[in-house]
């Protein structure tokens, strides 16, 4: 009975001694673990310190604005020739010549009519021969109130005529009171440049775009 006690306490003591050798072992690995962790954790900001910051964008170079050269001035009435007593023998159209500093040549003309009646029915008959009014807004003075009205539209080509005319093309048209004025071209940036430099200056301006005279 003594040896078999004996042997029972020996192989408790063994059962407890392997237990507490693999918790030893557990905790072992459980802390290496958790000091690998760790060391893996800060090597992940590493990376992202490492990345380079995407460079700034460059900024845009602004283009000059277009001048304009007056090359030719012409006039006439806007009665056709063979009916040279027809009710608007006394208006007198003008007309510009331009060239832009791209090449492009644009017109400017002129119509002061005899009274508003006359300018609005002009207006409206451009408005009718567009292809498309792209715009359409109404004119004011320098008090702010209604002089006209202003519109910029694309035109078809018209037929046995030369370019800006003879090709499809943008016309930018407005009254102011009486008279009329219209601005036509091939290329609508260039239209809408000689609208802003006119806007800028005044439409007087156009006769000061002359080039000098030189001996």
């Amino acid at each position: 009975m003594r040896v078999t006690k004996k042997s029972g306490r020996s192989i408790t003591k063994r059962v407890h001694s392997c237990l507490f050798l693999s918790l030893f072992i557990l905790e072992i690995f459980s802390s290496s673990a958790t000091a690998n962790q760790s060391i893996l954790v800060p090597a992940e900001f590493e990376i992202q310190a490492d990345q380079k910051a995407p460079a700034p964008s460059q900024p845009t170079v602004s283009q000059e604005k277009p001048t304009f050269q007056l090359t030719i001035i012409s006039d006439g009435t806007l009665c056709p020739i063979e009916d040279q007593n027809c009710a608007d023998r006394n208006i007198w159209w003008k007309n510009f010549a331009l060239l832009a500093s791209d090449g492009h040549t644009l017109y400017l003309t002129s119509i002061p009519f005899t009274n508003v009646e006359r300018s609005k029915k002009h207006f409206q008959a451009s408005i009718k021969d567009a292809d498309k009014i792209l715009r359409r807004d109404p004119e004011f003075d320098t008090e702010g109130e209604i002089i006209g009205e202003r519109a910029l539209g694309s035109f078809p080509a018209a037929k046995d005529t030369k370019p800006p005319w003879g090709v499809p093309h943008y016309r930018l048209f407005w009254t102011w009171g009486k008279n009329y004025w219209e601005i036509g071209g091939e290329h609508l940036e260039d239209v809408l440049a000689l609208e802003s430099r006119l806007k800028d200056e005044g439409i007087n301006a156009v006769w000061t775009w002359h080039k000098p005279y030189v001996r």
